[in-house]
């Protein structure tokens, strides 16, 4: 609930993502929905769609899957024998089901799938040909949903994220370091309950817990409701950097987690090398676990990870949703290199159930209930989330590219029209509207600037609680906002930011 004040809202204590609800509803009535300029959601969907590409030959596969998984035939019969039966049954199948152009394109596509989850594979010290892709795409209609999936996810499926995540960082991943979750919430969740009052006990009322100010709301609301001592770690709004300073402050902290979300929500800036060294040092001084979001590393090639400095205490999250515009596949995992298992195994050995370590009791404590593996037997990610995300990663190259200089437009769009600096963020910019206000607007409250400009049709989320309580007690945060620039096009991100700078200078 919302408080009903004279605004209808309270912006230092009302849940942000409630109140952006709100102020969308007000827009679409005002302005009507085709009119609405929404920079509220972090979703990309509502500005892009998935990889066309990858969805086409997804299509086929589903398609191709019924040939080959009905009341008389089931693949998983199959023996590599019968490969090329297989190959040419599946050549026969496009060239009679679809029009010359359309076989073409899918025949290429599947060859050079199929290669790529070889190489893939291969990568990953696993010898499969061309009967062994197969087989796992549609042993047990896997493809379509027909049957329970591996508990830590597909094989198939945890070969190409592995080797995706391997060439972005520049270490090797495994498969067997992957657990799948239904995304990246699902994975944050998961850690808090595992480790919680409901679990191991590790985390306890008024243990303390390290996080970076500003970071994204739920992970305050997730450990405000547990009563965990929260240790903030501020950092630099502008820059996205530590420094030396931020840690001095923190000295006297004794944290058993530290969270990190890099690239960071709400300002879209990435942590530089020196600041994740220094976070690494600091981990390993005051002998503490790393869990690290970072579900917006893939737009950032190249871009090196607490994982590469810290591996064997850093557990980190990851996911398919932003960088393949398809939030709705609920496709994440946790990363947990050998090293990392080993070392935080034995570090919370206390905390875990006899005999089992880290690795196997995040698997567990991702089912629903409890955290002994209840409903063990699922990866409570679909197979055709699974396969569908492959399709994405395998497929989607081309349009992630294109998908990423377009933002990166908005993003130089955004910052030009409201007159202000472009420090290189991606995806999320976080504004302080009184930066922008003349004296008189700054002294109208932060709720009223926000429902004016939703009256103007434009949506923004209020951030001020992305930010510590010292953070805030020290600074009123009230006026600060977060837009979401993959929503819109490169025009209607100029529009946004003509009204807002408008209506806040006048």
């Amino acid at each position: 609930m919302l408080t009903q004040n004279e605004f209808g809202f309270d912006l230092s204590v009302d849940n942000p993502f409630v109140i952006f609800r709100l102020l969308a509803k007000i827009a679409k009535d005002k302005v009507g929905i085709e009119n609405v300029l929404d920079l509220s959601r972090g979703d990309p969907g509502y500005g892009f769609a998935p990889n066309v590409r990858s969805r086409k030959f997804y299509s086929f596969l589903v398609n191709l899957d019924t040939v080959l998984n009905n009341f008389e035939t089931h693949f998983k019969d199959k023996t590599k024998a019968s490969e090329t039966e297989i190959i040419t049954a599946v050549e026969n199948f496009v060239k009679t089901n679809y029009q010359e152009t359309v076989a073409t394109e899918l025949l290429a596509d599947f060859d050079f799938f199929l290669n790529e989850v070889i190489a893939a594979a291969k990568n990953q010290r696993l010898a499969w040909g061309k009967f062994e892709v197969l087989f796992e795409l549609f042993k047990y209609a896997t493809v379509s949903g027909g049957t329970y999936h591996d508990p830590f996810g597909e094989q198939i499926a945890r070969v190409i994220v592995a080797n995706y995540h391997s060439q972005n960082l520049g270490m090797n991943i495994t498969y067997d370091d992957l657990i799948f979750t239904n995304g990246a919430s699902h994975a944050i969740g998961t850690f808090f309950k595992a480790f919680g009052k409901e679990g191991g006990g590790l985390l306890k009322e008024g243990d303390e817990v390290m996080i970076t100010s500003p970071v994204y709301f739920p992970y305050m609301g997730i450990m405000e409701a547990r009563g965990l001592k929260i240790t903030c770690i501020s950092v630099n709004p502008k820059t996205g950097q530590f420094d030396t300073e931020a840690f001095e402050q923190v000295k006297d902290s004794n944290p058993k987690v530290i969270i990190l979300v890099d690239p960071d929500n709400p300002t879209g800036l990435t942590k530089n090398e020196a600041s994740l060294k220094m976070l690494a040092d600091f981990a390993e001084e005051k002998g503490a676990i790393i869990l690290s979001d970072e579900v917006y590393h893939s737009f950032h090639k190249g871009k090196k990870s607490i994982l590469n400095f810290a591996p064997k205490r850093t557990i980190r999250i990851d996911a398919r949703s932003k960088i393949e515009r398809a939030t709705g596949c609920r496709f994440g995992e946790y990363i947990v290199v050998e090293e990392a298992n080993k070392f935080i195994s034995e570090k919370w050995k206390a905390f875990l159930p006899a005999g089992m370590d880290l690795k196997n009791y995040l698997h567990d404590a991702k089912a629903p209930g409890g955290v002994l593996g209840e409903f063990r037997h699922t990866t409570f990610v679909g197979g055709p989330g699974q396969i569908l995300g492959i399709c994405h990663i395998i497929l989607g190259e081309a349009e992630r590219q294109k998908y990423t200089e377009i933002v990166t437009e908005n993003m130089k769009t955004w910052h030009a029209g409201l007159g202000i600096d472009y420090p290189g963020n991606f995806y999320y910019s976080l504004v302080d509207m009184n930066s922008i206000a003349s004296e008189n607007k700054k002294a109208v409250p932060a709720e009223r600037k926000l429902l004016d400009l939703a009256e103007r049709g434009v949506v923004l989320i209020p951030s001020g609680l992305f930010f510590s309580k010292e953070d805030r007690a020290a600074e009123n945060h009230d006026n600060y906002v977060r837009a979401s620039l993959p929503n819109l096009t490169t025009e209607q991100v100029a529009k946004a930011a003509g009204i807002v700078k408008e209506y806040l200078e006048n």
